[in-house]
């Protein structure tokens, strides 16, 4: 999700750049329900809107979103395989795409688009097949962060930026239904509302359940901000755990759509994230965010200019257990949650940026 979110301003920039250009988007799915029946091919299915391609729902930058079964690919053998693959190449060659980028360096992606006849293929210098592209942008996502590298990754093609501002657009349906959550839940307007979602691709990632628990106590010490838990099903063990250390009751909604999430996080003052997909919803829907990240994602994901409307907080301690700027993810042997360098937070910091984000007008 977070990763789609990002790439809308590259998407509104080849619109811009390029009159009459017609953009497909090619995503990996993560919920079954291909059926074969739109495209022909057992693997590559027209989208049905659902999981991560709702990002692009209502985007006027993505003409066609397909998506690939790559886990079913996967688990094929040998020849099998082969003949997977190569259907999908035949595919791709069938709708005489003029160029294709990958975002990110995958070989399998290069080596398609090559046997697919694409004549203009993009993609990162010094990646494994790059003989194979005819356009090598030496770029990084480390280089400048995401953002900028989807934008960049462009250029070949004539396409300049005007904006890097990153769009999501929220159905009407769920502002309302929003409101009406908040209604049922007894939260007062006229507080202000912090949410937090406590959801990450990774455990790493996550702020340790104590530590949540702790600021939660804070804040409410504090007695200044209402405090909504919004999360998915794929947070529901992070919050089996927290609820099994706060013992007070929370203030809790479960979403399970994308466009959900996005009234929910619409309604709130500020918005306290991991680094992860909500966060660069809740950027791209407007709302002000607190991201908690690791101790070296520094440069890919420090990717909102605004540091008044986009807080930033990390460990300021040295790690001994990474290395050359990156981080391992190393999780302590005691914990479920939280590499070493997020148990090094200081929720005092954590609380402190929410002060300041949440009341700057």
């Amino acid at each position: 999700m977070g990763d789609s979110i990002v790439l809308t301003p590259a998407l509104k920039s080849a619109k811009e750049s390029l009159p009459g250009v017609n953009i497909t988007i090619l995503l990996f799915h993560r919920r079954k329900y291909i059926n074969n029946s739109s495209t022909g091919n057992p693997y590559i299915e027209l989208t049905n809107y659902s999981g991560t391609a709702e990002i692009f729902k209502d985007n006027p930058n993505a003409d066609t979103v397909l998506e690939l079964d790559r886990r079913a690919m996967r688990s094929l053998k040998g020849f099998a395989r082969l003949k997977a693959e190569w259907n999908c190449i035949k595919y791709l060659r069938k709708q005489k795409y003029d160029a294709v980028i990958s975002t990110f360096p995958q070989n399998r992606f290069v080596i398609w688009s090559f046997f697919a006849g694409i004549k203009k293929r993009i993609g990162e210098k010094g990646q494994q097949f790059e003989f194979l592209l005819t356009d090598k942008p030496a770029i990084k996502r480390s280089d400048s962060g995401v953002l900028n590298y989807f934008c960049d990754l462009l250029k070949p093609l004539g396409v300049t930026t005007k904006s890097k501002d990153t769009y999501y657009h929220i159905p009407d349906e769920d502002i309302v239904n929003a409101e009406k959550i908040l209604h049922q839940l007894n939260i007062n307007r006229d507080k202000k509302l912090l949410i937090i979602h406590p959801g990450a691709s990774d455990k790493d990632r996550q702020l340790p359940p104590v530590m949540m628990a702790d600021l939660v106590n804070l804040l409410k010490a504090k007695n200044e901000l209402q405090i909504l838990f919004a999360y998915s099903e794929y947070d529901e063990e992070y919050m089996i755990s927290l609820q099994e250390i706060y013992k007070d009751k929370l203030s809790v909604v479960k979403t399970d759509t994308i466009s959900g999430l996005a009234g929910i996080l619409k309604t709130a003052d500020a918005v306290l994230v991991h680094n992860s997909g909500p966060r660069h919803l809740a950027a791209a829907i407007g709302v002000k965010t607190i991201g908690l990240l690791e101790k070296y994602d520094d440069i890919m994901w420090k990717i909102y200019e605004n540091d008044n409307f986009h807080g930033i907080v990390q460990s300021k301690k040295i790690c001994s257990l990474c290395s050359n700027g990156k981080c391992g993810g190393f999780i302590p042997d005691n914990a479920k949650f939280g590499a070493n360098c997020m148990h090094d937070i200081d929720i005092n910091e954590i609380y402190s940026s929410i002060v300041r984000i949440i009341n700057n007008p």
